[in-house]
């Protein structure tokens, strides 16, 4: 359903944009009214915030007349009942005229009206409201007598224990809100009406030169699109004449130099594949003789490894069977010593190169080993080779720890380590090789004084050497990283202040 709407036509993008123009011109029209009313509500209010204002001031203003009235008969009739009746009869004549739209009235401390000029009924709940105000010191009230409202103003004589006010009609103020109401609708109305009568003329005029456009643009974009097609075909260029917008000359003049091109670019490759098919022949044909040449001198080369590491073998094997023969008859001779140690050098050498050329034909079966024994036997052979360097090799292993591994794997991981403390060892230094059990592993160290390692990650890169002045292919460690994840064996590097170890961990679990 969506895919449907990813690419729209022309058509749909006239629909969205009618409608989108109509409700842009509708919510400003909208708007428009909105702010109108928005204006009235205002205008109500500040009109009944004025208009109360002014009855405030107002009532205030003739209370205090009765205030007046008040104070002077308390100075001058110290008899209540005289007080009361003279503020009575003098009520009547300052405060009830004809033309006064304010009642006042007094109440005494028993809630008994003492004067009440224009004969206003008070229920006893409007009194109780009347002296609630009273009793926290005078103030305003809004209340409703027989469905008519009053703005009440209330005062307390304290010396006489008096309340008294007065009270003014509010049906004024309602009938000038009605009557603005009334002028509002109908201004409104006729406002409402003028705004969409203009809104809709215009969105429909709008739309009529919209589509007018429109069409003219759907059709000059028809109009191109069937002429790429042809020129897709025949390279027949686009007639500009029937072209109007500027816009879409521009793009028919440039596909036009670019059909041009096109043209000339296909006559040329036309030429050009007439003989890339014999080419490519000869080209195949050239390249699949040097394949099978390469083949063949990677035999030959694979052959002539094969061939030299067997022969060099029986020389080794047999120069150190004749050196153990002579320590078997007479006493160790250094120079034999030192022959014996470059000949083990040589032999771990042809160990390294034996197994990189059979790893990949030779299945290496795993077996039940005594690695504490094997461990044991590989720091004896290496003893001459690590004196013959100024150097001594101390081994801690424990008894008993027994692995299943192969013994061609574990002595080419053995020696090569072996064989890397005693290169790399700092002269007349100690090499300290261990083998103990550590929770669920059996743990091969190494350990020997040697130069910093800046680069630890690298050690088991193929060809990679720390210190290309000692020589080497740099081919031991990335055999030991082989054998390593083959089996399982997990490795631990650690350089610090010239002290290098070499941590193997073994799967202690027999399987």
């Amino acid at each position: 359903m969506f895919k449907k709407w990813q690419k729209k036509s022309i058509n749909q993008i006239n629909i969205y944009a009618i409608f989108f123009a109509g409700i842009f011109a509708f919510a400003a029209a909208f708007i428009v009214i909105f702010n109108e009313y928005l204006d009235f509500n205002r205008e109500i209010v500040q009109i009944e915030k004025d208009f109360m204002q002014n009855q405030k001031n107002d009532i205030i203003r003739k209370v205090r007349v009765l205030e007046n009235l008040i104070i002077y008969n308390a100075q001058n009739f110290q008899q209540q009942e005289r007080f009361e009746k003279n503020l009575s009869s003098m009520g009547r004549v300052i405060l009830n005229t004809k033309n006064e739209q304010t009642n006042f009235f007094i109440f005494d401390d028993t809630k008994r009206i003492v004067c009440n000029s224009k004969k206003q009924r008070f229920s006893p709940a409007i009194k109780e409201s009347i002296f609630e105000i009273a009793a926290k010191g005078g103030g305003f009230l809004n209340i409703r007598i027989e469905a008519r409202e009053y703005l009440v103003y209330i005062k307390r004589f304290k010396s006489r224990n008096l309340v008294y006010g007065g009270d003014v009609s509010l049906d004024d103020f309602n009938k000038v809100i009605d009557a603005k109401r009334v002028v509002y609708r109908n201004k409104i109305s006729g406002f409402i009406l003028k705004i969409v009568s203009l809104t809709f003329l215009l969105y429909l005029l709008s739309i009529i030169k919209y589509r007018y456009y429109t069409e003219k643009l759907t059709k000059e974009l028809k109009y191109i699109t069937d002429s790429f097609k042809v020129a897709s075909l025949k390279y027949q260029p686009i007639d500009r004449h029937h072209i109007e917008f500027y816009e879409f000359d521009q793009i028919a003049l440039h596909a036009n130099a670019m059909i041009d091109k096109i043209k000339n670019k296909n006559r040329a490759l036309e030429s050009l594949n007439e003989d890339l098919g014999k080419l490519v022949e000869k080209k195949t044909a050239e390249l699949t003789k040097a394949m099978e040449k390469q083949k063949e001198l990677l035999h030959y080369q694979e052959k002539f490894v094969r061939n030299a590491i067997h022969e060099i073998n029986t020389p080794l094997s047999i120069i150190l069977i004749n050196i153990e023969l002579y320590n078997l008859k007479f006493d160790k001779n250094s120079y034999l010593t030192n022959i014996e140690a470059a000949v083990k050098v040589i032999e771990n050498i042809y160990g390294d190169l034996s197994y990189i050329v059979k790893k990949d034909r030779v299945v290496y079966e795993r077996n039940m080993i005594d690695f504490s024994l094997f461990v044991a036997k590989r720091v004896e052979y290496f003893q001459d080779v690590a004196r013959g360097n100024d150097l001594k090799i101390i081994a801690n292993i424990e008894e008993d720890i027994f692995i299943l591994f192969n013994e061609v794997q574990l002595q080419r991981l053995c020696d090569n380590n072996i064989s890397n403390a005693i290169k790399y060892s700092f002269a007349n230094e100690i090499i300290s090789v261990k083998l103990y059990a550590q929770e669920n592993f059996f743990v091969f160290e190494i350990t020997n004084k040697g130069d910093y390692i800046q680069n630890v990650d690298k050690l088991f890169e193929k060809f990679y050497r720390e210190d290309k002045a000692r020589g080497g292919f740099g081919l031991g460690l990335n055999i030991v990283k082989e054998i390593c994840d083959v089996n399982g064996v997990k490795i631990a590097v650690t350089s610090q202040e010239n002290v290098i170890t070499f941590r193997y961990f073994f799967n202690g679990a027999l399987s």
